[in-house]
């Protein structure tokens, strides 16, 4: 993400750079993850300071990898039918590889992480044989590149409402309802605003005009029914490894008898995220947050063994995220 300039004259009492959140920051993310179009003016008078004040510490915010806010499209508008989390192991410095995949428009996320894994990536594709050709293509081929397991998404089973900052399963969240349109039916201004949104989804309508070349009025109008009829949402996503200071992980899990059972026991642990049931290595693949390391040992050394049916589990904790999911660009 390019970093901004960081002007806090406007807000002498928003923490330096590096400091931990303080109160004010994580109201105004409470807010925008509730509205991310919000207007400055708005956001300010729930947080007791002016439309500029706010302007910098989102700026900040932004700055300093904490949130994003970007225009999401359902995946089915794109045709995007096929979701797997990639398992990567590396020979040789795992930061190039990272930041190829980062650059690569299929992949929905990208983390460095420890344990069983060197990096996971999610994939979105339209169909099956899209997805091996990306594969094929772009990842298998990259230098240094030792392993690469599939791990294709069967059934989401568990995601938390409130999972702005959930990191697996970006691609394959459930949206609202949408109408029964394809994205060939949006013509080239409405792409053009589109790709502004993924960008930065709080762009202003002065700005969606400028870089789209679309008169401003025009603009607005459109923009305002993309949004209205759910072609387009505004997602604002959090990275929980900035933000909150908490552990995160996936852990795949391997089960002895029937998934629902299991399943059943894992949507009652409060650390467990996401619970999706994939094809691959595991049968069941897991995102939790943990307050601190000692709370994912007790998660991941008692609390999960102790589930009947679990047979094994293996886990990736998230070092670096360098790629947050709804950011793909498949349009």
């Amino acid at each position: 993400m390019p970093r901004q300039h960081d002007d806090r004259s406007a807000d002498p009492e928003a923490p330096k750079s590096g400091a931990a959140l303080d109160s004010v920051d994580e109201k105004l993310i409470r807010l925008l993850t509730a509205n991310g179009r919000a207007a400055y003016a708005e956001l300010g008078a729930g947080v007791d300071l002016s439309g500029d004040a706010v302007r910098e510490r989102l700026k900040r915010l932004i700055a300093e990898d904490v949130i994003q806010v970007v225009g999401s499209i359902p995946a089915p508008l794109l045709g995007l039918e096929s979701f797997a989390l990639l398992g990567i192991t590396v020979s040789g410095p795992a930061l190039p590889i990272a930041r190829a995949l980062n650059a690569l428009p299929a992949a929905d996320l990208v983390v460095q992480t420890a344990g069983v894994f060197d990096i996971v990536a999610e994939l979105v594709a339209r169909d099956d044989r899209d997805l091996l050709r990306i594969l094929d293509e772009s990842v298998r081929t990259l230098p240094g590149v030792a392993q690469c397991l599939t791990m294709q998404y069967l059934s989401v089973e568990k995601y938390e409402p409130a999972g702005s900052h959930h990191v697996l399963l970006g691609g394959a969240r459930q949206h609202p309802p949408v109408p029964r349109r394809s994205a060939d039916e949006l013509d080239e201004a409405d792409r053009a605003l589109i790709r502004i949104l993924q960008r930065d989804g709080r762009a202003s309508y002065r700005q969606l005009a400028e870089e789209s070349g679309v008169p401003y009025a025009q603009a607005r109008r459109r923009v305002l029914r993309l949004l209205d009829n759910g072609l387009v949402q505004i997602v604002t996503i959090t990275n929980q490894l900035r933000y909150g200071h908490r552990v995160q992980a996936g852990v795949g899990v391997r089960v002895q008898g029937p998934l629902p059972e299991v399943v059943e026991r894992l949507r009652q642990v409060p650390e467990i995220d996401v619970v999706a049931a994939t094809i691959g290595p595991y049968d069941l693949l897991l995102e939790v947050s943990c307050a601190d390391r000692a709370d994912l040992y007790r998660l991941t050394g008692s609390v999960l063994r102790g589930i009947p049916g679990v047979l094994t589990t293996e886990t990736f904790n998230y070092i670096d995220i360098h790629k947050l999911p709804y950011t793909w660009s498949a349009l």
